[in-house]
């Protein structure tokens, strides 16, 4: 056990302190739409937002404090009353910190009825990543999920024998619940004209050394496509997932391209699925949160036989509802023929045998617990130094 780690074991719990984490390391996600919850009930303690190092400014809004360096992330993790994070705690259980009576952590995960396998269930995961994850997993007090069929997968993907909250994606609640003044707020930032069609690309990342990028669709096409198809005038915005960006696999784009607006670095892919009248991704769960719009959705896949091997999936993607397609060309066909009644019959089907619960009140029900808990703790610490 090293100095701060015995020294941040010694420090007090801090009540009404509610300390944030996401695998992005930007504001986004799970962790900020239950932030922004307890924002709303003018929430009187502390709330922080945590980063090991920022990709770029955090853009908190008033009533949130960051804490950036994983020094600083430490001392705030051990004196939190609550800590939220959509991922695991980058080796903080593994270095001899430990949960103290009265903390409460609520992991949220950042997938939903997602097709990727995870940690356990990975074929080539790597040891140390799953002994984290074990390390994790035994502090955690509640595991959230949106789908009866996630909370069965959860328990043995995620090594955990505790108790999971089938009550939604937090992240989720903006997608089902209009949110009008954010839409407007993301388009103005973007500097996107009023009346323009947007396609979201959200590629996510590829595992092990070797994996093939997958190639680009023919934008000129896509958008004639689009066109054809929907009607209007179409951008198209691209998302990289934060583990594909960094590296040398990272998706190029060419000069042909030069209309695509690339966002990878935009902190809340949450945003980007308001704005998006139609996603292409391949593997990202991003396309089940999306799912919950009814609006179209296409899957593009070209490398789907490589990423089964390497990664692998719960489920076939023939048994999602989205058009899927291994090459350009059939993308393209694939929006010429979409049938809205037929997606929408599958997707209703979908999120019926999945078993989704996704209403637009997890934030809500996520906060009421987070207020339990402290009223709770402050019960038993007035009875405790009044006796």
């Amino acid at each position: 056990m090293g100095l701060l780690s015995l020294i941040c074991n010694l420090l007090p719990i801090q009540g009404g302190k509610v300390v944030f984490y996401s695998f992005t390391e930007s504001y986004a996600d799970n962790p900020r739409a239950i932030a922004e919850e307890l924002l709303r009930r003018d929430w009187d303690g502390e709330l922080v937002w945590t980063a090991k190092k920022a990709r770029g400014p955090l853009r908190l809004p008033h009533g949130i404090r960051a804490a950036v360096g994983r020094c600083r992330m430490r001392y705030e993790f051990s004196t939190a009353q609550v800590i939220v994070s959509n991922t695991r705690l980058p080796r903080y259980w593994t270095k001899g910190f430990r949960k103290k009576a009265g903390q409460l952590y609520i992991q949220t995960w950042h997938g939903s009825c997602g097709i990727k396998k995870m940690e356990a269930d990975m074929p080539h995961a790597r040891r140390s990543c799953l002994e984290r994850a074990k390390a994790d997993s035994r502090q955690v007090d509640y595991l959230l999920s949106n789908c009866r069929w996630l909370t069965q997968v959860l328990h043995r993907a995620l090594f955990y024998d505790g108790e999971i909250l089938e009550i939604g994606s937090p992240r989720n609640d903006a997608l089902l619940r209009g949110a009008e003044e954010r839409v407007k707020t993301v388009r103005t930032a973007l500097g996107l004209p009023a009346g323009r069609k947007l396609l979201l690309y959200a590629p996510t990342f590829r595992d092990g050394k070797g994996a093939a990028v997958p190639p680009m669709p023919n934008w000129r096409r896509l958008r004639e496509a689009l066109a054809e198809r929907f009607g209007g005038e179409w951008s198209i915005l691209m998302r990289q997932h934060p583990g594909l960006s960094g590296g040398r696999r990272k998706l190029a784009l060419g000069a042909e391209d030069a209309q695509i607006l690339d966002l990878t670095g935009y902190a809340d892919m949450a945003d980007l699925l308001m704005i998006a009248d139609v996603l292409v991704t391949d593997y990202s769960s991003c396309a089940y949160d999306f799912l919950l719009t009814r609006r179209p959705g296409f899957l593009y896949a070209p490398d789907c036989a490589d990423y089964e091997q390497r990664r692998g999936l719960y489920y076939p993607l023939a048994e999602t509802p989205f058009p899927t397609a291994e090459s350009s060309e059939q993308l393209e066909q694939s929006i010429r023929s979409f049938d809205e009644s037929a997606y929408h019959a599958a997707a209703e089907q979908f999120l019926r045998d999945k078993g989704c619960v996704d209403d637009g009140h997890a934030s809500e029900r996520v906060a009421d617990i987070i207020e339990k808990h402290r009223g709770a703790y402050h019960r038993n610490f007035n009875a405790t130094h009044s006796a």
